[in-house]
C-alpha cells in the first residue's frame, strides 16, 4: 500500500513536470514577450536551473563555439549534460532574438534599439519568476547559471530584492565593477598579452614571440596578427608602457563620445542597433561590483574561470569577489589552458567536456 501510494504520488509529480516541459513564453515588465524552453528530466525535479547569458544576440542555445559541431550550443549541450543528472534547465531567447527563424527574420531591431539595463534585468525577473511559480517547472528551488555579463544582470536583480536562489553558478563571471571591467578591456589587455607574450621572461618581446604566443593570450580573441608586430621587430617596456598610456586616452575620448549620446539613442547606431545607449553608458559609469550587489543573498557562489579569459581575466574578477563575497559563500575554480567560455580558445566555447559535466554535477547538487 505504501509503494502504491508512494508511485502515485510519485507518478503525479513527474505528470505535473512533463505538462510545463518544452517552449513557454512570459510578459516582461514593460509587456515584452520573452520565449524559451524548459528541458525537464524523466524522473521528477528537485530544482531548476536558469541559465542567462552574457554579452551577444544570443538565443535559449547561446551558439557561442569553434568546433564545428553541436557542442558549439553552450547552453543547449550544458543543459541536457545537466537534465541527464536529474535537474530541470530554463533557457530563453534575449529580447528582440527569434528563435529559429531565417537570419533576415532573426533579429527585431525596434527591441534591440531599446534594450537597457533595466529591461535585461526584468527580463531575467520575469524569466526566474516564471521557473518559480506554480506554472512554470514545479521544482523546490532555483539555481542560477550565468555566463560572462550575465552575472551583472543577476546582481543588479539582487539588489532590486528579488528572492534568492540556491545558489549560483558562474562561467567567465563579471564580478568586477562593468565600468572597471571595460576599462581592462579597453586600456589593458593589450598591453597585458603583449607581457605575456614575453616567452624567455627577459623584458623585450619579440615578433617571433608575439606570433608564436598571441592566440593564447586575451588578445587572441581580436582575432588578427599585424597590429601586434612591432615596426623594429620587438616590443620594449617603455613600448608597451605607451601601449597602455595612448589607449587610456582613446578611451578617455570614447567615454565622452558615449556620455553625450541620449540613452534612448540606438547603439551603436540605428540602422543595426545592439541595445539603446543606456546599456552602453552603463560601461563606463556603473562601478559597483557584482559581488556587492549579491551579498545580501547570502547564498553559495560556484565560479569557474580559464587562466586566459579575454573578457573577464581570472585575477581580477577571484580579487573582487573575494573582496566582497565571504569565503565560506565562495568556491572558486581556476582552469589552466582555458579561455572565457572554458574551451581551448580564449574566448569561444566549447566548454571542455570535463568541465562542463564538473558544472552539472555542481548544478545537480545544489542545496535546496
Amino acid at each position: 500500500m505504501r509503494f502504491a501510494v508512494y508511485a502515485t504520488a510519485a507518478l503525479a509529480a513527474l505528470l505535473a513536470q512533463a505538462a510545463h516541459a518544452g517552449e513557454f513564453k512570459v510578459g516582461s515588465a514593460d509587456g515584452t514577450e520573452i520565449s524559451g524552453f524548459a528541458d525537464l528530466p524523466a524522473q521528477p525535479a528537485r530544482l531548476t536551473v536558469v541559465f542567462v547569458p552574457g554579452t551577444g544576440l544570443f538565443d535559449r542555445d547561446a551558439p557561442f563555439g569553434k568546433s564545428g559541431t553541436l557542442r558549439d550550443l553552450v547552453f543547449k549541450d550544458l543543459s541536457a549534460r545537466m537534465v541527464a543528472r536529474g535537474a530541470a534547465t530554463v533557457r530563453y531567447d534575449v529580447r528582440g532574438i527569434r528563435y529559429g527563424m531565417p537570419p533576415d527574420q532573426m533579429v527585431d531591431l525596434k527591441l534591440l534599439a531599446g534594450r537597457t539595463t533595466q529591461n535585461m534585468r526584468e527580463d531575467v525577473a520575469a524569466v526566474y519568476d516564471w521557473a518559480r511559480s506554480p506554472g512554470g517547472t514545479g521544482t523546490r528551488c532555483t539555481v542560477f547559471f550565468v555566463h560572462s555579463e550575465g552575472m551583472i544582470h543577476v546582481a543588479r536583480l539582487a539588489a532590486a530584492g528579488a528572492p534568492a536562489p540556491a545558489s549560483i553558478i558562474g562561467v567567465g563571471a563579471a564580478m568586477e565593477g562593468p565600468a572597471a571591467t571595460l576599462r581592462w578591456q579597453l586600456t589593458g589587455r593589450d598591453a597585458d598579452s603583449l607581457e605575456m607574450m614575453d616567452a624567455d621572461r627577459n623584458g623585450i618581446v619579440t615578433n617571433d614571440e608575439v606570433k608564436a604566443n598571441l592566440s593564447r593570450t586575451p588578445s587572441g580573441a581580436h582575432g588578427v596578427l599585424e597590429p601586434f608586430l612591432h615596426p623594429s621587430g620587438q616590443w620594449t617596456a617603455a613600448d608597451i608602457a605607451q601601449v597602455r598610456t595612448i589607449q587610456t586616452q582613446l578611451c578617455e575620448k570614447h567615454q565622452q563620445e558615449t556620455l553625450a549620446h541620449a540613452d534612448t539613442d540606438p547603439y551603436p547606431k540605428a540602422e543595426t542597433p545592439f541595445t539603446a545607449y543606456e546599456w552602453w553608458k552603463s560601461w563606463f559609469i556603473d562601478d559597483q561590483p557584482a559581488g556587492a550587489r549579491l551579498a545580501p543573498w547570502g547564498m553559495p557562489v560556484i565560479l569557474h574561470y580559464g587562466d586566459k579569459d579575454s573578457q573577464t581575466p581570472a585575477t581580477r574578477q577571484i580579487a573582487a569577489a573575494k573582496q566582497h563575497l565571504p569565503a565560506e559563500q565562495l568556491k572558486i575554480h581556476l582552469h589552466p589552458d582555458r579561455g572565457h567560455t572554458l574551451g581551448p580558445d580564449v574566448l569561444f566555447g566549447p566548454i571542455d567536456e570535463a568541465i562542463a559535466d564538473q558544472i552539472a554535477e555542481e548544478a545537480a547538487r545544489a542545496p535546496c
